[in-house]
């Protein structure tokens, strides 16, 4: 932690180290003391001979308003050493990097300090995952995320997922989801947006949002096609919507554009009428027609990023599944992983889940509506 600095002019040198007050010393002499990291020096104002803290730079204890812990490194956030003479309120200094930290909660080996690392932005969270110390930062919006330093840094991106379509229509595709690790980033401002999920209709489904973190994109959601008499194929995206249902026409489920950031919706090519198929997700393609009800979305994925965004509306924090197809006489398909359910029987498609970039659901026959799928997320995080 704290670096020991050469000195001169000693009467002896050497270092003697305890967890107490050496009770006298030499001019000159220095003591370590170990559960605070702290060392001192034997000095005498005139008056009394006194140990001086000098790796503190001398300003004392939080009582004194000064700086109480001195090292080389960020603390980590979750651990004080086993110390349990920590007190709410004492500051740690980082000295290399010019950057203060404060004490919120002392229980021992669970303290949480409390200050600036090395980015800025978003929901920031610290969280413990396989033995290291990670600091994430979540975004459910667009804006702003700050690094201080050059950074390796995992980062997720998932696009809005597309809205439903109608009238038996299929399911939204979901957002694109792009997710790398071990990517340097450097130091500076970088713009994020995130996308809206798509709006769910009485006939097609119009597109969600893309995602974007840097020069790093996630593709929209495409959105579900609806029947209106003649099926309508579902539109291309990160995953693809469905098929509306078939009356006349067969239609194609949306095509997964670009590769490898979600699958293809499902299709419907029976003649006759059916229930809207489902749009594809992240985890695999969106299910193709059921005669009376609607088909099954796509599913969806997790990541190692779970753990950092506790607390949010995610759920069990699975991303970019596709919506499901609403029914034609019967029910509406089932959805998951923050996809929409597709309508029952004269009922509209639910909506994809918030931050999710799950697709919407279809609505069923009778020129029920689809739902918008939910708005996507970018998520950024590193070791401290």
């Amino acid at each position: 932690m704290a670096k020991l600095r050469g000195t001169s002019g000693l009467t002896q040198k050497g270092l003697i180290t305890s967890t107490t007050a050496p009770s006298s010393g030499r001019i000159g002499q220095l003591w370590y003391k170990p559960d605070t990291g702290i060392t001192y020096q034997y000095t005498n104002d005139g008056t009394s001979s006194f140990w001086l803290d000098v790796s503190s730079s001398g300003i004392g204890a939080a009582a004194k308003r000064g700086v109480d812990y001195v090292g080389d490194i960020d603390p980590r956030p979750n651990h004080n050493g086993g110390s349990a003479t920590l007190l709410v309120g004492q500051v740690y200094y980082n000295r290399e990097l010019n950057r203060h930290f404060v004490c919120t909660t002392a229980t021992n080996d669970a303290n949480v300090w409390s200050g600036r690392y090395a980015g800025a932005g978003g929901i920031i969270t610290s969280y413990l995952s396989g033995g290291t110390y990670y600091r994430a930062h979540t975004f459910l919006s667009g804006g702003t995320f700050y690094m201080e330093n050059t950074t390796s840094v995992d980062y997720l991106a998932v696009a809005g997922g597309g809205g439903g379509g109608g009238d038996g229509g299929g399911g939204g595709g979901a957002g694109g989801m792009v997710a790398y690790t071990s990517q340097s980033i450097a130091a500076g401002h970088h713009t994020i947006t995130v996308g809206v999920g798509g709006i769910g209709a009485n006939g097609t489904g119009t597109d969600g949002g893309d995602s974007q973190f840097g020069s790093l994109t996630a593709s929209n959601g495409g959105g579900g096609g609806g029947m209106y008499n003649d099926s309508k194929p579902g539109r291309a995206g990160g995953s693809g919507g469905g098929a509306g249902g078939v009356n006349a026409t067969a239609a194609a489920g949306g095509t997964a554009t670009p590769a490898g950031q979600g699958s293809a919706g499902g299709s419907d090519s029976t003649s006759g009428n059916t229930g809207g198929a489902g749009g594809g997700g992240k985890g695999g393609v969106g299910a193709s027609l059921n005669i009376n009800n609607g088909s099954t979305g796509g599913g969806g994925a997790t990541n190692f990023y779970r753990d950092g965004i506790s607390g949010t509306t995610i759920g069990t924090h699975y991303f970019a599944g596709g919506g499901a197809g609403g029914g034609y006489t019967g029910a509406g398909g089932a959805a998951s992983y923050g996809g929409g359910t597709g309508g029952t029987y004269a009922g509209n498609g639910y909506e994809g889940i918030a931050n999710s970039g799950g697709g919407g659901g279809g609505g069923s026959a009778g020129s029920k509506h689809g739902a918008n799928g939910g708005s996507g997320i970018v998520v950024i995080r590193y070791a401290i």
